[in-house]
């Protein structure tokens, strides 16, 4: 990934690269209302080979489920990265533990970089 001034993104560790990953991505498709990072016990940030994984919320997708789409390392982020698009309804069906996600996946609390949690509500 290239900042606008056309430097080189690099990034550390996972959670750098979620960070930016999930601001080019919210560049790109303004329909996205919050990303999650999805984490896994075994993820270290040792480990080129495991992705970072985000569940972008976003009403510019159809429900399909849990439908990952993984894409290499590139661009100064040196893991690979997984992502999941869910509608709004769908993430609330998570929330619920309607629509399960796959065994040892678990959805960080927060969005990450942008959004508030779907569904919240301002007085809550």
């Amino acid at each position: 990934m290239r900042c606008k001034e056309g430097a080189m993104v690099t990034c550390r560790t996972r959670d750098e690269a979620a960070l930016i990953l999930a601001a080019s991505h919210k560049e790109i498709e303004p329909g996205i209302e919050a990303i999650y990072r999805v984490r896994t016990a075994h993820e270290n940030d040792e480990d080129y080979r495991e992705p970072v994984k985000l569940l972008e919320v976003t009403t510019y997708t159809f429900p399909a489920g849990i439908q990952p789409v993984i894409f290499r390392a590139c661009g100064g982020i040196p893991y690979p990265s997984m992502v999941v698009e869910v509608t709004p309804d769908e993430y609330e069906q998570i929330g619920r533990g309607e629509l399960p996600l796959p065994d040892e996946w678990t959805l960080d609390s927060e969005p990450i970089g942008i959004g508030a949690p779907v569904g919240s509500d301002s007085g809550e």
